[in-house]
């Protein structure tokens, strides 16, 4: 039968293999036989690895590609969307401006552009020689955007007084009075803390009194002179 036959042959060959495989042995080739079949499987091995990475670095290649393009993309949408707010964006401008000038009687420069990475906002004030004007151009800043949401909703800004760390007292004085002025036309809050040996009394307007508007003093002088158990 066939089956029969089959099985015949197989047993040929098996004996035919352990001949030849005998042979091998016998002449001192078997051994080199192994170490070439394991040098093999090791190279399989390895190029089985080498087109995994390749596999992986085309995908790799693919996915730069495509965050290139979503990059482009979305910065389009941003340079389309600013475009749209320019009304907004130039009364923002027009804003820092004046505050910078209340403060330095100079125009501070608000720029706002989109890059490779979103968007980018600058803020200068060109006055040189003055100091403590970075920590001023942070205020103005965070003034402007306190002038803009207020339009919307109720909001407060809060400043603590690092803002006025090495800021001229002619321009600190100057900076609490426009944060009181615009605060009250605006109706938001304005909120900060001041050492009490750095506050500028000499310098500002006879109509401003800083002692009307103070809502807590904290003090090392005294047990109770703390807040939440910390003492100041």
């Amino acid at each position: 039968s066939d089956m029969e036959s089959r099985k015949q042959q197989i047993q040929k060959l098996n004996e035919e293999r352990t001949e030849l495989m005998q042979l091998l042995k016998t002449h001192g080739a078997l051994e080199e036989y192994a170490q070439i079949q394991a040098k093999h499987q090791k190279t399989i091995a390895e190029l089985k690895d080498i087109n995994i990475r390749l596999e992986n670095l085309r995908k790799f290649e693919q996915g730069k590609s495509a965050i290139k393009v979503e990059k482009e993309h979305l910065k389009q949408e941003a340079n389309s969307d600013l475009a749209e707010r320019k009304s907004q964006k130039e009364r923002a401008i027009l804003l820092f401006n004046s505050n910078s000038e209340a403060l330095y009687e100079a125009p501070g420069i608000l720029s706002i552009d989109v890059t490779e990475n979103g968007y980018k906002f600058n803020v200068t004030i060109e006055r040189s020689g003055s100091q403590g004007i970075g920590n001023m151009e942070i205020f103005c800043y965070d003034l402007m955007l306190s002038q803009l949401w207020a339009e919307k909703m109720p909001i407060f800004l809060i400043h603590d007084s690092i803002i006025f760390d090495g800021v001229d007292e002619r321009q600190k004085a100057l900076a609490l009075q426009l944060a009181k002025k615009e605060s009250k036309e605006r109706a938001f809050q304005y909120i900060c803390t001041l050492n009490s040996d750095t506050v500028p009394y000499k310098d500002f307007s006879k109509d401003f009194n800083l002692d009307k508007y103070i809502r807590l003093r904290l003090t090392d002088a005294t047990e109770d002179g703390g807040l939440l158990g910390i003492r100041f």
